[in-house]
């Protein structure tokens, strides 16, 4: 960090102080952006100027309360394009994505914070893996981003569009069928 002010002191006795201000503004977004997690495959984030403006209404949003988001998720299947995670009531999370799949827990907590892990299967390959999300509230809609750097999105819109991620969420446990197919397969091998 102390480089990179150096640097930026370096170029503004070089320059006009306001358009270094902004490239210095522009190189410290890159760098952000460079560190930033992707979101889930099926999930749509916004999109430049849509993502700023989700991030900047999120912003002033409230965290949802592990109870808002145990009402979220609690005994529902969230869909993705080859499978889907369940969130059991209590607390165990199955999910399945094309040949792989996975046993563990899910958990709701402070800050708006919803994670799942467990051990994931694929082959004769193991290995634990965790993934956990932020939500926020403003008004009727729910924003969402994958911790720790996603970039923020409308997951439940005020009235719900059919494209919301929220849309993906499906009462009761719509991957068993599924994931024993998976479990058999990768017994017979």
């Amino acid at each position: 960090m102390l480089h990179q002010r150096a640097l930026i002191a370096n170029i503004a006795r070089a320059a006009n102080v306001a358009r270094v201000a902004n490239i210095a503004s522009m190189a410290l977004g890159l760098a952000c952006l460079s560190l930033a997690a992707p979101t889930p495959a099926d999930a749509k984030p916004a999109k430049g100027v849509k993502a700023a403006q989700a991030a900047k209404a999120a912003a002033p949003g409230r965290p949802m309360t592990p109870g808002e988001l145990r009402d979220l998720y609690s005994g529902k299947t969230w869909m993705w394009a080859n499978g889907g995670g369940y969130m059991d009531p209590s607390g165990r999370f199955r999910a399945v994505a094309g040949k792989d799949y996975a046993r563990g827990t899910w958990q709701a907590s402070g800050g708006g914070r919803m994670c799942f892990g467990g051990l994931w299967t694929s082959g004769t390959k193991r290995s634990q893996g965790r993934t956990c999300f932020s939500h926020r509230v403003l008004g009727d809609t729910i924003y969402q981003r994958k911790e720790p750097s996603g970039t923020w999105y409308a997951f439940k819109h005020s009235p719900v569009r059919g494209t919301d991620e929220f849309s993906k969420l499906v009462e009761g446990d719509r991957i068993s069928d599924q994931l024993k197919q998976v479990q058999a397969a990768l017994s017979a091998n």
